[in-house]
């Protein structure tokens, strides 16, 4: 697309609309949504002006293409997105691409849970990750320990071999006996038999 076009394309999209609102949010709305995304990471549980400083700064580039190539309504809503984004990617890189979807909304909660403490430095940039040689866990396994509850190996319990004999198989085997064929109506059961045993004795 020639620049000139380009250039007229954005003024159509970010100017304002017959004197009204513009049609969408520009980089320059950076400024309205930033008081709101910084108040968002305080509720996230960033409190060191550190860390909160770092994030600010990759959440606008962030905010800053999106609104840049996109069609955006609403500067707060976009900046909002853009940090929880962050967040999100950073966990899922954290844990792995063999963590599945649902585990890795468990481990949101965890974080942000306070069950890790340490994490917003991480994912800020500020503290670099422990190492094997510092003697202290990776911050990956420390919320894969709080995060997925681990699997106890198979036990089967030993139990000892038992007959059934249900009342309705003794009861069929009750009634096959007096509709076998020669026995007449009323006899109790094994009448024929004891019969023909009498019958051989005398």
């Amino acid at each position: 697309m020639d620049s000139a076009v380009s250039a007229r394309f954005a003024d159509l999209v970010h100017g304002p609309l017959h004197g009204g609102e513009p049609v969408a949010a520009s980089p320059a709305d950076w400024e309205q949504a930033a008081p709101r995304v910084a108040r968002y990471l305080r509720a996230l549980g960033v409190r060191d002006p550190r860390d909160s400083e770092l994030l600010m700064a990759r959440i606008r580039g962030r905010f800053e293409h999106q609104v840049a190539t996109n069609l955006v309504p609403d500067a707060v809503e976009t900046g909002i997105e853009e940090a929880s984004k962050l967040l999100d990617e950073w966990l899922a890189t954290e844990l792995g691409s063999d963590v599945p979807g649902p585990m890795r909304g468990v481990a949101r909660a965890v974080v942000l849970g306070g069950a890790v403490p340490g994490w917003v430095g991480v994912w800020s940039g500020r503290t670099p990750q422990p190492s094997g040689q510092s003697g202290g866990r990776p911050i990956s396994e420390r919320i894969r320990a709080s995060s997925l509850a681990p699997v106890p190996d198979p036990a089967p319990l030993a139990m000892t071999t038992q007959r059934i004999d249900p009342c309705c198989y003794r009861l069929f085997r009750r009634l096959a006996r007096r509709l076998r064929p020669g026995s007449p109506p009323g006899s109790p059961p094994g009448t024929l038999d004891r019969r023909a045993t009498l019958g051989q004795t005398l």
